[in-house]
């Protein structure tokens, strides 16, 4: 492994530095830095989320569209250090602050029935924190896709090691070990709300406009007929750890029509996000391709966007 530049040495430090801070203190760290970036309605992030939320959104008014917006801010800085905490944290720790799940029996049920899983995770809540649960239960298989901060990727990479995890390019070569998997009887969790390169998607509606989207999730369900299921973690309002949620896919999604199975991906994610539209990550600018209108984000300048927030798609 070639050696960590200083600025990936110094990163990776004070990772496992936040790492060893409490978590409610980490949370209002991510809620106070959030804050501070929402008092810059001008920046691009700022404008990303909001315009995110106003076409997601239209039947809102303009000033639920402003508190969102500093909602999602705050929400999407604490996912930033709640995700130091849990990669630089056994895997007993993450497992010990989930505190109810719901649908739990969703989740068994798919498992046991021996087809295969397909888990659909959106960029929601603080995903990380599922991964130990889940490994108590099966042996995932995880595309993962290395971001631009060595530093962070060899934290992910330490913390991925203490599960029973395997972790497999996003390339053709992971996308025939995750099939090779669910041919097996094997469980796959996949992030697919983000823009697909010019072979791997097709335009589908997504909280009604029709953007470009990945089709790996129902081109698997369909060739393996896997059961599929929408899975996240939500932090808890009062702070204390987060709940599991757990959707049966839509049966649609194992459709062999394309648009029909990936209409109801979209829908399925949009169900998932809809019960608690500030953890979402509006940050991304989902709709930069639209096959009805222009880029939103025109004018709009950079929208930060974390290596390791899309780290796993």
């Amino acid at each position: 492994m070639k050696p960590l530049a200083f600025k990936d040495r110094l990163s990776l430090a004070l990772l496992r530095f936040f790492a060893r801070l409490p978590l409610p203190l980490l949370q209002r760290i991510g809620a106070f830095l959030g804050g501070i970036v929402a008092c810059f309605p001008r920046s691009g992030i700022y404008q990303t989320v909001l315009r995110n939320l106003q076409l997601c959104y239209p039947q809102q008014s303009d000033a639920w569209h402003q508190t969102m917006v500093k909602a999602s801010l705050r929400s999407t800085a604490m996912t930033a250090f709640e995700f130091a905490k849990t990669w630089g944290m056994p895997p007993s720790y993450s497992v010990s602050q989930i505190r109810d799940t719901h649908g739990e029996e969703i989740f068994h049920e798919a498992l046991a029935a021996g087809q295969g899983v397909i888990a659909i995770v959106p960029h929601w809540g603080t995903w990380e924190f599922m991964n130990a649960w889940i490994n108590q239960y099966t042996a995932p298989i995880i595309m993962y896709k290395p971001g631009k901060q060595p530093g962070v990727d060899a934290l992910v990479a330490e913390s991925r090691g203490r599960l029973h995890a395997t972790v497999v390019p996003t390339d053709d070569s992971g996308v025939r070990a995750v099939f090779k998997g669910l041919r097996k009887g094997g469980f796959t969790a996949i992030l697919p709300d983000h823009i697909p390169g010019q072979n791997g998607g097709i335009f589908a509606p997504f909280f009604g406009l029709s953007t470009w989207t990945g089709v790996m999730v129902p081109k698997l369900a369909a060739k393996t007929q896997c059961r599929v299921i929408v899975m996240g973690c939500m932090r808890r309002a009062d702070g204390q750890g987060f709940d599991l949620y757990f959707h049966a896919g839509d049966p649609d999604i194992n459709h062999e029509d394309a648009l029909r199975a990936t209409t109801a991906m979209n829908r399925a994610m949009e169900r998932f996000i809809n019960i608690a539209p500030e953890q979402y990550q509006w940050s991304y600018k989902r709709f930069k391709r639209s096959e009805h209108m222009p880029d939103p984000y025109r004018g709009v300048g950079l929208t930060y966007q974390a290596d390791y927030l899309t780290s796993g798609d």
